[in-house]
C-alpha cells in the first residue's frame, strides 16, 4: 500500500521487534520509503503520513527461513529436482513463502546459476518473492545423499546442484569456483544415507575433505552449513570449524550417551556455532520406528541445546512445491509446544538470530530505525498463542504491502 511517496505509520500495534527486548504495547512503526525510520511507544506521526490502525494486531520482523530447497518437485516426480525451467523461476517457493510472512529464505542446495539468477532478480525487483541467500550446489559424496537417493543420479542435478571432490585440492578448487560466481555460503553434506535405509558409512564425506571445504570457504569469507545426522558427526564438524549444524539428528536412535549430547552443546555454545534443527521435517507421515522416534529424542535435544546457550536458528527444510512458508510456521509451533522454548525466544530465533546466521543482520531481522522495512503483521498476539503465527494479516516488503488479508 505504501508507494514510497509518503510515510506509512502503523499505529496501536503490539510490537515484537525481534531484538529480544520485551514486547511494546500500543506501538507505532514508521516507514519512509523502503526503511523503518522509527519504532516504539512514543513515536510522533508526521503530518501527511498514511496511518493504519493495527489495534489487536502484532508487528514483527519478516520471518526468515534458514533452510529451504527451491528446486524440489516431489519424490514421485521424475526428476525429483530441477532448476528455473522446471519450476517457472522457482515461482511457488518464492511467492508462497512471502504470502506466509517469510520475507527471506536461505537456499541450501539448488542449481547454481539458476538460484543466483533468481536471487538477483528478486533483489532487483524484477521478480516477486522472498529474498534469497544461496549456497548453490552442496558438497556430496558420489552415490550418496542426495545425488544417489532423491535425485536418482540425474545428470542435470549432478552438474548444477552437486560438487563431489575426490581430493582436498579438488575441494578447494570447487569452493573457489563457487565463490567466483557469487554464492553467499557453502553447504556440505555429512551423511551415511541412513535417511533412506540402513546406514552406509562408506558414503559419508571423508573428514579430510570436510576440512578442505571449510578452510577454503573461510578463506573466501564464506560460512559453511553442515548437514549432519548424528551427535558424533556433529561434534567432529564443529571441531573442524563449520559455522552451523543443519538437522543434527535424522532417523535417530534414543541416546546411549547423554553426556555426549551435553558436551556437543557446550562446545557449540563456546564456539558460537549455530544449530538449525528442522524438526518439522519429521512431523508429517511419522511412523513409530523412524520419524516419531526422531521427534521424541530430537525435541528433547533441541530443548537442551536452547538451555545450553546454543544459538538456535529456525528452518523448515521445505524440499518440494507447496511446503514453503507454512512449514516454517509449523517449526515455530513445534519449538514452543513440543520443545518448551518460550514463544518470544522462538520468534527471536526466526528473525534476529537467523539474520545473524545469514549475514544480513545489518539490514534485516529486527524492527529498528535504519533497517529495511520487511514486516509481518499478525491478527492476535503470538506471545500468548504461538499458533497466531498462521494468522497473517499483512506482509510488508521493502516498505510496500505485498500481502493484505484484511483488505
Amino acid at each position: 500500500m505504501n508507494q514510497n511517496s509518503r510515510p506509512l505509520a502503523l499505529t496501536n500495534a503490539l510490537l515484537v521487534d525481534g531484538t529480544g527486548a520485551p514486547a511494546v504495547h500500543g506501538a507505532t512503526v514508521l516507514i519512509t520509503g523502503h526503511e523503518i525510520t522509527a519504532a516504539g511507544a512514543a513515536v510522533a506521526v508526521p503530518e501527511g503520513a498514511a496511518v493504519v490502525d493495527l489495534r489487536g494486531k502484532a508487528v514483527l520482523p519478516g520471518l526468515i527461513d534458514a533452510h529451504v530447497h527451491l528446486g524440489g518437485l516431489g519424490f514421485d516426480s521424475t526428476p525429483a529436482f530441477g532448476g528455473r525451467e522446471a519450476t517457472d523461476h522457482y515461482a511457488r517457493p518464492r511467492t508462497d513463502a512471502l504470502r506466509h510472512g517469510v520475507t527471506t529464505q536461505r537456499s541450501l542446495g539448488d542449481f547454481l546459476h539458476d538460484s543466483i539468477a533468481v536471487r538477483d532478480a528478486i533483489e532487483a525487483g524484477a521478480l516477486p518473492g522472498a529474498r534469497l541467500v544461496v549456497s548453490g550446489p552442496s558438497f556430496q559424496v558420489e552415490h550418496g545423499h542426495p545425488n544417489g537417493t532423491v535425485w536418482g543420479g540425474d545428470d542435470a542435478c549432478l552438474r548444477e546442484a552437486a560438487r563431489m571432490p575426490k581430493s582436498a585440492a579438488e575441494a578447494a578448487a570447487a569452493v573457489e569456483g563457487l565463490a567466483a560466481v557469487g554464492v553467499d555460503l557453502v553447504k556440505i553434506i555429512i551423511s551415511n544415507n541412513a535417511i533412506f535405509g540402513p546406514p552406509r558409512p562408506e558414503l559419508k564425506m571423508p573428514w579430510h575433505l570436510v576440512e578442505a571445504v571449510v578452510d577454503a570457504a573461510h578463506a573466501h569469507g564464506l560460512k559453511v552449513a553442515a548437514h549432519t545426522e548424528t551427535v558424533e558427526d556433529s561434534r567432529r564438524a564443529v571441531e573442524i570449524g563449520v559455522d552451523d549444524i543443519e538437522h543434527l539428528l535424522l532417523r535417530a536412535e534414543d541416546p546411549h550417551d547423554e553426556a555426549a549430547l551435553d558436551d556437543l552443546f557446550a562446545l557449540m555454545a563456546a564456539r558460537g556455532t549455530y544449530l538449525v534443527p528442522t524438526m518439522v521435517a519429521h512431523q508429517f507421515h511419522a511412523t513409530a520406528d523412524t520419524d516419531a522416534r526422531t521427534l521424541r529424542y530430537g525435541n528433547r535435544a533441541v530443548r537442551r541445546a536452547y538451555e545450553s546457550g546454543v544459538r538456535l536458528g529456525v528452518g523448515s527444510d521445505a524440499y518440494a512445491l507447496g511446503l514453503h512458508g507454512w512449514k516454517l510456521h509449523s517449526e515455530l509451533i513445534m519449538m514452543v509446544h513440543d520443545q518448551g522454548i518460550p514463544a518470544h525466544a522462538a520468534l527471536t530465533a526466526a528473525t534476529r538470530t537467523n539474520a545473524e546466521l545469514l549475514g544480513i543482520a545489518d539490514r534485516l531481522g529486527t524492527v529498528e530505525p535504519g533497517k529495511t522495512a520487511d514486516l509481518l503483521v499478525l491478527s492476535g498476539n503470538p506471545l500468548e498463542d504461538i499458533t497466531t503465527i498462521t494468522r497473517v494479516h499483512q506482509v510488508i516488503q521493502n516498505g510496500t504491502v505485498v500481502t493484505d488479508n484484511g483488505a
